[in-house]
């Protein structure tokens, strides 16, 4: 039980639960290479936990969808999907090294499965019981983080700025106006005899019962003060002074630390906390009226990914939320640079291409987007002059809202990606006749597009000139497919992640994990005449196509949106100073060794979606 419970789903399982299972199991010694089962060893009746060693699985044949060219470590179990099934294994399981198994009979194993869910969970959908075990870990992980981070249930004595500034009442509203402007600030707190609050006094006071009524400036202010302010306890959660302020129309309330007095909270205290909110984050960008606004704003998207990593948001459903923004962002600098051109008119469309396309955008991502327009028929250059001078201050507006100028100059500003449709007809039909190594570069980042503003018919028009035409084009695909086996995940021998030592140790998780999943879901939805663009989405709509089964789509895109997770917290690290210096670079070590089990199963299943793309074109 103490070996069992260093793995997961073991460390899952109610006390009992374990002790029964542990008292089933037998342990068998496996010399390294001896085949411990075959597809030859008939239907299989028992699973077998790796105790320390290694396993070695393989399909027999020297290439097959479910050859995943890796390996199996300690706590891991195998052959899952046949026992349940009750048949014989596809695979050949050989000890990669001396091994230790513990074996359970076919009777302890569905015992075990009847009596614990997540014994259960494992054996049915394993990745996604590990990912379920992962967000929680997440969650805890940055528990301490969040608490430290205000939100609206944090209490009212977190939210305090400063400490409270007081007067007594027996004040002039000459002195009280005085501090005010000394200490820059919007009210004072005026104390009775006792040191308690006896009023406060705001700059609404000073407009409405000072300067508007002509009262002179030597007048006590407790004249003219708010008596009897509104107060809360410190212990109180900010919604609570929210609500206060929205119910009686305060600006301010004052906060008691029992019965003396904490500090003031105001309503611009509260808006900041409420920033961080997609309602509220999408106002913010839709009203920013300068650059300098507007990259005010988009900095806080990073803080609300911060936000949403800390509550376990799943990293499909927050690098859309990401992007939603990060499009809101686009827009507005959109709006801000038609103020100077005349663009308005032309009916373009401003294109979002690659991770944007893709709405795959993560915390850490520049530029990649196009301009696509009706074909005016005559003097395209003047038009194609104008758009490119308009999309030059939207990349510059970009660029200082944080979205780094494209390194390749893939930008609406350069003129080979501002065009007029049949423009854009010729240009992909040209990469697909041709597929020199530019082309699939090309087609790799452009193929992933959707329309972001304006004239989305454009784009709808393109895609189906796309979808028909590559179908035809079956020697671009086979060099598409090739290409996208150039980059294998980074598994050794014994199922280990291996790592470039030249780069600190670490691997690089856009190009060697997350790659491999984008570059074959283009392929499999391409080939299949599906318009999705997202990867996920590719992939769910591919699958059936080619069959897939659903449980394989289910656990390709698991793994996936796995690796989106650790590129997102690995960036999160990195903006925080922690990390590798590469916001896509992690140190495997790093990572408990739930996560990095995971990682392992997301790299096998990342190369099980190769070898499938491989044998679709025979590479």
């Amino acid at each position: 039980m103490e070996v069992l419970r260093r793995h997961a789903p073991f460390n899952a399982m109610r006390e009992d639960a374990l002790a029964r299972l542990a008292g089933a199991l037998k342990l068998r010694y496996f010399a390294k290479d001896s085949v411990i089962l075959s597809p030859e060893s008939g239907r299989i009746s028992a699973l077998y936990i790796i105790q320390r060693g290694a396993v070695k699985a393989e399909e027999p044949a020297r290439v097959s969808l479910n050859n995943l060219a890796g390996s199996f470590t300690e706590g891991e179990c195998f052959p899952v999907g046949a026992l349940i099934a009750r048949r014989p294994t596809t695979l050949r399981y050989e000890a990669a090294k001396d091994t230790f198994c513990y074996v359970l009979d076919e009777g302890a194993f569905h015992a075990a499965m009847a009596e614990s869910p997540e014994f259960q969970a494992y054996c049915t959908k394993r990745l996604a019981a590990l990912l379920a075990l992962s967000t929680r870990g997440t969650r805890e992980a940055y528990a301490g983080r969040a608490a430290s981070e205000l939100s609206m249930a944090s209490p009212l004595r977190t939210a305090l700025r400063r400490g409270p500034v007081t007067l007594p009442e027996t004040a002039t509203v000459r002195q009280v106006l005085e501090l005010m402007k000394s200490r820059r600030i919007g009210s004072v707190v005026l104390l009775d005899a006792e040191g308690r609050p006896a009023g406060i006094f705001t700059q609404t006071d000073v407009l409405d019962r000072v300067a508007l009524a002509g009262e002179p400036l030597d007048r006590p202010v407790a004249e003219v003060m708010t008596r009897a302010p509104a107060s809360l306890p410190a212990s109180a959660p900010l919604s609570e002074a929210a609500q206060l302020m929205a119910r009686r129309g305060f600006r301010h309330v004052v906060v008691l630390e029992g019965d003396a007095l904490a500090g003031v909270i105001s309503e611009r205290d509260l808006f900041g906390l409420q920033r961080l909110s997609m309602q509220g984050l999408r106002k913010e960008i839709g009203q920013a009226d300068s650059v300098d606004a507007l990259a005010f704003a988009a900095r806080e998207v990073r803080g609300l990914g911060t936000a949403m990593l800390a509550q376990g948001v799943a990293a499909e459903q927050l690098t859309q939320f990401v992007s939603a923004l990060n499009d809101a962002v686009t827009e507005r600098a959109i709006a801000l640079a038609m103020r100077a051109h005349d663009v308005a008119s032309v009916g373009f469309c401003w294109m979002g291409l690659g991770s944007e396309g893709r709405n795959e955008q993560t915390l850490a991502t520049d530029q990649d987007n196009a301009i696509i327009f009706p074909d005016p028929g005559s003097d395209r250059e003047g038009l194609r002059a104008r758009l490119i001078a308009f999309a030059d201050e939207v990349n510059r507006t970009l660029d200082a809202c944080g979205f780094p100028l494209c390194k390749g100059n893939i930008m609406a500003r350069n003129p080979q990606w501002c065009l007029a449709l049949p423009e854009w007809l010729d240009r992909f039909d040209d990469w697909m006749r041709n597929a020199d190594p530019e082309a699939l570069l090309n087609a790799t980042i452009f193929f992933d597009f959707r329309a972001l503003h304006g004239d989305a018919t454009l784009v709808e028009r393109l895609r189906e000139f796309l979808l028909a035409k590559v179908k035809d084009r079956p020697a671009f695909l086979r060099q598409m497919a090739a290409n996208a086996l150039q980059v294998r995940p980074p598994l050794g021998l014994f199922g280990d992640i291996v790592v470039e030592n030249d780069e600190g140790g670490t691997i690089d998780l856009k190009k060697q994990a997350s790659r491999p999943f984008v570059d074959c879901a283009r392929i499999l939805a391409l080939a299949s005449g599906v318009g999705e663009v997202s990867t996920a989405e590719r992939l769910r709509a591919a699958g059936p196509r080619i069959r897939m089964s659903e449980d394989d789509v289910a656990t390709a895109v698991d793994a996936f949106q796995f690796v989106q997770m650790l590129r997102l917290r690995s960036q999160d690290s990195l903006e925080r100073g922690g990390g590798s210096a590469e916001p896509n670079r992690l140190d495997p070590d790093t990572l408990n060794s739930l996560d990095r089990r995971i990682l392992r199963e997301a790299l096998r299943q990342a190369r099980k979606l190769q070898n499938r793309v491989a044998l679709d074109y025979q590479l």
